[in-house]
Order: structure tokens, then C-alpha cells, then sequence
């Protein structure tokens, strides 16, 4: 009796896995790290808002601007996008129900919002910076950072400036956010959130780990934004708002989890010629002032029309990382589910009109094409 041989499918697992665990990939990954490691601990000795994201990613970004060879893979990314989800997920309480009620009128601020600051900031990438439209506008549109890339360069976009606008403007918002914050009302975004905390115990971080994992995964069958984050925090809020679970993850995880997101902003610009980084970064910081005024304007006007807190509206709309943004909110104790859910809320909005604009570029392009490959009579 002979013994079929195993299909590659049984084994291409093991072989992405072998393939990527390199000892240059682990040797590059260890030194992001490391940066980071460095960069959070003079964060936290000098009191810096947020310390343990800021520092990683101010330190891994110098880094890349001095061509230190790093990565920190979008792997990663996604599971600490998980850990974050959890942890969003604990701020949802039976209370945060009753306080729900104003936020589908916010909500629809958000979706009229977000169409608005895209054109404003197209309009300056255009016009100002000299950006072809398919790459100014998925410059501008304020989404995730890969699909903008695979659907810009689909429209015709050039993939790198699309990539570094938008890193940029993550990289900046994040940096500005908890010191305007710090400015406006003298609370430092320290990262630990709630002083007086419940932590999990033993058998429910293992009941929500389960649940997160089970959403998740849920999640990317059904092609949900975000999934890594949305459905961890959807398990977690689930738990939390009805009781079965009331404390939250430990603070050194939290800690963790900043310092490996922040190191993968900064390692993102590994690479990138400074004099090329340089020209664009002035128009990214003229764009991200706009933006923010915009966006400040937006939120002092909902927050008086709702009675909302100030600063918890202008997290939900200034457009940095859905993640990043709510964790500002968790470190201010400012109503981060508030903040997440609105996050979510653009993020939907924007994975749905993408694609729509990818193509009606792509249709835009072809017919200009075909008019230019015509000779005149």
C-alpha cells in the first residue's frame, strides 16, 4: 500500500513561515524593536503624552531617515490591532448604551465630513503640491494606508507618493493630537488610562481571547474593514456591556502593544530618499494644519450642537489611524468607545467609496487614453 505524497497546499504554511523567518528578517525586526524600546523608555522618563507610541515611533523614524535597516511586518500589526480591539472593547460599559443616543446624528457629521476634507485636501495636493489627481486623491482621502496604495495605483496613482502622504499624515496627526490635547486642557495622554482599573482575570482573558479570535476570523470571511480590530473589539464590547466580563487587559500589554504600533509607523519610511521625504513632508505638514483647523472647526460645532465633550469629538473626527486615535481617547479617558465607533464609522464609509472612485479613474484614464491614441482628421 502506498502512501499518496502530501500536496503543496498541506505544507504552504510552513513555507511562507520558513520563508519569512529569516535570520536578515529577524535581524531587521529585533533592531525596529530595539529602537522602539529605546525610543518609549526616554518617552517615559520625560513624561511625553502617549510615551509609549510616541517614542517608538519618533526613534524608528529618525532611524529610517538615517537608513537603519528595519521592518516590523503587517503580521504584526494585525495581532496587536487585536490586542487594541480588546482593550477598545473594555471601555464600552451597560452605561455607554444609555449615552448611545446622540451618536447617529455625530455619526452622519462623520459621513458628511469625511467627502468634504478628502476634496479640501485633494484640492491642495492638486492645485498646490502639483500631484497628478488619481495620486492626490487617494493622497488625501483619509483611509487606510494599504488599500489606498493597491487602489491608487490601480487608478493610476503613483504608489510611493500615495504611501508617504499617507504615513505621513498618520505620523503627523498622531504626533499633534496628544499635544493639542495637552495644550487645550493640561491632561497629559500618559497611555494607562483609568487609574482605578479592573484587570481580567485568568479565565476571562482566556473566554475573551477565545471570542476575539472567533470574531475575527468571522470577520475576514465576511471581508469586514479592519476585521483584526473590529471584530476583537465587537467580542469584547459584546462581554463587557452585558456583564459576563468586567476588567480589562493588563497595562504592561497596553504598553507593549503602543510600542510595537508606534515602531511600525516610524519603520514605515525605511528606505525613502530624505530629499524626496523632505519635499513631500512640507506639503504633509501644510495639509495636516488645514486638516486639523477643518476638523476642529467640525468637532467645537458638533460637540455645542450635541453637548458632547469637546476632545472626545475631535479624536472621532480628526482623520489619523483608526487605532491610533482611539487609543489617544483610552489614554485621556475620554470616551474611546465614542471615539473607536466613529473611527469605524469613516473607515466603512471610505472602504466602500475607494473602490468606486478606483474605477471611475480607471474608466477616466482608458477613454483619455483611447482619445489621445485617435489621430485627428
Amino acid at each position: 500500500m502506498t502512501t499518496a505524497p502530501e500536496g503543496p497546499s498541506k505544507n504552504s504554511w510552513i513555507n511562507r513561515l520558513s520563508g519569512v523567518l529569516t535570520p536578515t528578517f529577524l535581524k531587521r525586526l529585533s533592531i525596529a524593536l530595539g529602537i522602539g524600546l529605546v525610543g518609549g523608555l526616554i518617552a517615559h522618563s520625560i513624561n511625553m503624552p502617549l510615551a509609549w507610541m510616541m517614542g517608538p515611533m519618533l526613534a524608528t523614524f529618525i532611524a529610517s531617515l538615517m537608513r537603519v535597516q528595519m521592518r516590523i511586518p503587517m503580521e504584526f500589526r494585525s495581532v496587536i490591532l487585536g490586542v487594541i480591539g480588546i482593550f477598545l472593547g473594555g471601555s464600552f460599559t451597560p452605561e455607554t448604551l444609555n449615552q448611545a443616543a446622540l451618536w447617529p446624528i455625530s455619526m452622519i457629521a462623520v459621513l458628511i465630513y469625511v467627502p468634504i476634507i478628502t476634496v479640501i485636501v485633494t484640492w491642495f495636493y492638486v492645485k498646490i503640491a502639483r500631484l497628478d489627481p488619481a495620486t492626490a486623491l487617494f493622497s488625501a482621502t483619509p483611509g487606510g494606508l494599504t488599500p489606498m496604495v493597491v487602489l491608487g495605483a490601480a487608478a493610476g496613482g503613483n504608489e510611493q507618493k500615495i504611501a508617504l502622504t499617507q504615513g505621513l499624515r498618520v505620523l503627523l496627526l498622531v504626533m499633534s493630537a496628544p499635544l493639542i490635547v495637552l495644550m487645550i486642557t493640561g491632561v497629559v495622554a500618559s497611555g494607562h488610562g483609568d487609574g482605578d482599573a479592573v484587570y481580567m482575570t485568568l479565565s476571562e482573558g482566556i473566554l475573551t481571547g477565545f471570542a476575539a479570535l472567533i470574531t475575527v476570523l468571522v470577520f475576514r470571511k465576511l471581508r469586514v474593514p479592519a476585521a483584526y480590530m473590529t471584530g476583537a473589539m465587537l467580542a469584547s464590547m459584546v462581554l463587557h456591556v452585558t456583564g459576563i466580563v468586567e476588567g480589562n487587559l493588563p497595562e504592561w500589554l497596553l504598553a507593549g502593544s503602543l510600542l510595537i504600533l508606534g515602531a511600525a509607523i516610524g519603520s514605515r519610511f525605511a528606505g525613502v530618499k530624505l530629499s524626496f521625504l523632505a519635499r513631500l513632508a512640507g506639503y504633509s505638514i501644510f495639509a495636516t494644519v488645514v486638516i486639523l483647523a477643518f476638523t476642529g472647526g467640525v468637532a467645537w460645532v458638533v460637540s455645542q450642537w450635541l453637548d458632547l465633550d469637546f476632545i472626545a469629538v475631535l479624536l472621532a473626527f480628526a482623520p489619523g489611524g483608526v487605532a491610533e486615535m482611539s487609543l489617544i481617547a483610552l489614554a485621556l479617558n475620554v470616551e474611546p468607545s465614542f471615539v473607536a465607533f466613529h473611527h469605524i464609522v469613516r473607515i466603512f464609509e471610505i472602504v466602500l467609496l475607494a473602490p468606486i472612485m478606483a474605477k471611475w479613474f480607471q474608466h477616466h484614464m482608458s477613454r483619455k487614453a483611447l482619445k489621445n491614441a485617435i489621430p485627428p482628421e
